[in-house]
């Protein structure tokens, strides 16, 4: 017994030297030297051991390690550093990296970071990526992704693993924002001056994620210049946008502007006045983001952001007729509103902590005028409707790591939520309903404990605790993670995850319309809250030192409580008893198989993919209750995206993507049905109506199209501005992929409408299509706080002559 003690005696101590023989903790961040701005996924190795750590969204870096050693700070496009540390305590570095280098002079001789069910995109890939308008979007960026769908042709909204735009959590300098998209979903509301990088998770959440089923979209916001004053300003078919940005006091202190405005409202008006005369219709949006940063000293940064966006659509009628002026005019605004603070602080070497306090505000509103003047009866109406979300979210997050093996992340976060669905006014009392304010906290507990083994081997588990209370209903989640990689050597890595995740408000929309009408609720003891389980595996591997990757992911998704319009209805607008439109209590299964290759160095790089999918739903009261296919299932889709870097001023891009067709729903037939209005009548009448199949039984035809896009940067030494020309094709064979379709007798574009005129044509299929071959341009200049200095004379001959005799200078 002596004896056996004495061994475990002797191994603790052995142990605990293993730990602090010559074992210190360095953490710090990695800048760009010139800017200032904080590099994320840069890499710093440890030399000898080939041990390596890559900075997160804040650039912070945090490693244990045994002294004296050589660390490798590298990054993509930037000159790697070399740094001799010989200390015996715990340290905080600032690594400050200068642009020049391409990757492929860097040998990094650490194993590569295998992310799965992770997409990372930078601004400079996104910047090269063949787009609508030749105006960059991040979403659309991230739809070339494997398991990553859109909605519609040309929609930027997001359907992530048989997931719906709704099950999707954006967050922007890791505060939410409620709503992303422009014009129906054409467009994301993201300024891409204003990004830094881009990281999306499809499935395996860490714990400090929650509340939506389906994706996160972390977004990391540029910090302005601490160089000197810069700034751009650009035109493109769509819209025009400026950024300005520049340091304050000491260079410690940053600022940025920027700014995007359309271009289509004037062109808007003048075609439909000399389309439709009496008619007039007018779109157009705006954002504007603004970040404040102030880094007192290496432990310490804040950050203050600013967004506010907004669209708005309006259409105006106004005819005289027989004595009287009849006016009428729509409008209907939606958008964002977003403040938040930020305090991020090193306490140690091992402990790094972030505070922040956010308010968020989606509202979307409706404003309907109707007056008749000059007649003997005047007429005056006006119907206003609001529908808002508020979010006012507290968070504070922690990462802490003990030991070289271990790593701790915990943290808790509320959020007090203010739900407006419907409030609607109209001087009619008999149709004025009283607006429903419904509040919401939602309070969560997380932790993720990360331990490493076997060199490049890891385990992380953690849970989430969530406690929702609104009114008189309360519930607590549970909410279990697990992710776990295995090395198998140093180039090849499989991986298993699981989560379960609970969503407690519901987006509430109707696919295939311009017109807003996304309304969220909350979840209540009528409407559940609703529920995910999902299942994750995967293979990764890295060939010719990183320079090639190829991956295989395997997913399954189980969804409880889901929520949607009852058959027949597609808003809740005016109906105070709005509840009774909600189908709710639906269930969806969703499975796929994502395949994608790499080549990220060299003058060409890109990536192709393949994802096979399928996701069903099921309502008790849809489809008599029989599973069918989900609305945005596409079983077959993958994409090609290749940049060729020409030279240093061209850069020549291509993307190629396919999609098997949107399910919809068949007309099998045609019946007579009595014309609800007339059933009083001795003689009512009877119409032919269509009868429709079973749900979505049917696909319309395959979606494929091919974009190119080339990008000339260049110099204008004389006035030092940098500016980027910007020329894309979209849709470059001219396919005519179909938006959607309907029924009709004739083709003239309007839905099928029962009546005596149709009773004896032969009801027919049409298809509608969008955005045919769409060639574009945009430009944009870069410049400084030299680019509009004065230009200095040329000295003539004879004045050099006369400085020469006479000594003057």
């Amino acid at each position: 017994m002596g004896r056996s003690k004495d061994i475990g005696l002797l191994f603790l101590f052995i142990t605990a030297g293993l730990y602090v023989q010559g074992q210190i903790r360095i953490s710090g961040f990695v800048k760009d030297s010139i800017t200032g701005e904080v590099l994320i996924g840069a890499h710093v190795i440890e030399k000898d051991a080939g041990h390596a750590t890559g900075t997160d969204n804040r650039g912070y870096f945090s490693m244990v390690l045994n002294t004296p050693v050589f660390l490798q700070a590298s990054f993509v496009g930037y000159e790697s550093k070399e740094i001799f540390l010989n200390s015996g305590s715990d340290s905080i570095l600032v690594i400050a990296l200068a642009p020049g280098t391409e990757l492929e002079e860097v040998v990094i001789k650490a194993p590569g970071n295998q992310s799965f069910n992770t997409v990372s995109i930078n601004r400079e890939q996104m910047l090269l990526t063949p787009s609508l308008g030749a105006t960059p979007d991040i979403l659309k960026t991230l739809q070339l992704q494997p398991g990553i769908l859109s909605q519609n042709e040309g929609s930027s909204l997001l359907l992530v693993r048989g997931g719906n735009p709704g099950e999707n959590l954006y967050l922007l300098d890791d505060v939410p924002l409620i709503y992303v998209n422009h014009l129906g979903g054409f467009m994301s509301v993201f300024n891409p001056d204003m990004i830094n990088n881009i990281t999306l998770h499809k499935g395996g959440f860490p714990s400090k994620y929650g509340g939506k089923l389906s994706s996160v979209v972390d977004i990391t916001q540029r910090e302005g210049s601490s160089s000197g004053f810069k700034g751009s300003y650009s035109i493109g078919a769509t819209d025009a946008s400026f950024t300005l940005e520049g340091p304050l006091r000491n260079k410690k202190m940053t600022w940025i502007v920027t700014g995007r405005k359309t271009l289509t409202d004037l062109l808007f008006l003048t075609v439909s006045k000399l389309a439709w005369g009496d008619y007039l219709l007018s779109y157009g949006f705006h954002d504007i983001n603004g970040k404040f940063s102030w880094r007192p000293n290496e432990k310490n940064s804040v950050h203050l952001n600013v967004y506010q966006g907004d669209d708005y659509l309006n259409f105006w009628y106004n005819q005289k007729e027989e004595g009287s002026t009849i006016k009428s005019r729509f409008t209907d605004i939606w958008g964002n509103w977003l403040v938040s603070a930020k305090w991020n602080h090193v306490l140690s070497p091992r402990l790094f902590v972030s505070n922040s306090i956010s308010y968020t505000r989606y509202r979307l509103k409706y404003l309907n005028t109707f007056s008749v003047s000059g007649a003997s009866e005047m007429l005056d109406n006006e119907i206003k409707y609001l529908s808002s979300v508020q979010d006012i979210l507290l968070h504070s997050g922690w990462k802490y790591q003990p030991y070289k093996q271990l790593s701790i992340e915990y943290g808790v976060q509320s959020s007090f939520l203010i739900h407006t669905p419907n409030r609607n006014y109209n001087p009619q009392p008999e149709v004025t309903n009283e607006p429903e304010r419904l509040e919401a906290l939602e309070t969560s507990v997380y932790m993720d404990n990360t331990l490493t083994f076997f060199g490049n081997s890891g385990i992380r588990a953690g849970a989430r605790l969530v406690d929702y209370y609104t009114g008189h209903f309360h519930e607590f989640c549970l909410e279990p993670r697990f992710d776990l990689n295995i090395g198998l050597g140093k180039k090849q890595m499989v991986n298993l995850s699981y989560m379960r995740i609970n969503q407690h408000s519901h987006l509430i929309f109707t696919s295939q319309t311009f017109l807003n009408n996304e309304i969220w609720v909350p979840a209540d003891e009528t409407i559940p809250a609703a529920q995910s389980d999902q299942y994750t595996a995967g293979w990764n591997i890295s060939l010719d030192r990183n320079r090639y990757q190829a991956s295989i992911e395997l997913y399954y998704k189980e969804l409880r409580n889901l929520a949607t319009y009852r058959e027949g209805y597609t808003n809740l607008l005016g109906d105070g008893n709005w509840r009774t439109k909600i189908e709710t209590g639906g269930t969806g299964t969703a499975y796929g198989v994502e395949f994608l290759f790499k080549k990220n160095v060299g003058r060409l790089t890109g990536y192709l993919n393949y994802t096979y999918s399928k996701a069903t739903r099921k309502y008790e009261s849809i489809n008599r209750g029989q599973e069918y296919v989900f609305e945005y299932d596409r079983p077959h889709s993958g994409s090609v995206n290749l940049s060729y870097r020409i030279n240093e001023k061209l850069t020549f891009s291509v993307a190629w993507i396919y999609q098997t067709g949107l399910p919809y729903t068949p007309a099998i037939g045609r019946q007579y049905t009595p014309d609800l209005e007339d059933m009083d009548s001795s003689n009512p009448y009877y119409y032919e109506a269509l009868i429709y199949g079973e749900r979505n039984s049917e696909r319309m035809k395959d979606y494929h199209r091919l974009d190119l896009a080339l990008v000339y940067n260049k110099l204008t030494k004389k006035r030092k501005l940098n500016s980027t020309w910007t020329f894309s094709v979209y849709n470059i064979y001219n396919r005519q992929n179909p938006y959607y379709y309907y029924y009709n007798v004739t083709g003239t574009g309007e839905i099928y409408l029962p009546g005596p005129n149709y009773d004896y044509w032969k009801v027919k299929l049409y298809q509608v299509s969008f955005f045919p071959i769409l060639p574009s341009v945009s430009y944009k200049v870069y410049f400084d706080s030299t680019s509009f200095q004065r230009i200095k004379p040329k000295t003539s001959f004879k004045q050099k002559l006369n400085n020469w005799l006479y000594y003057e200078n």
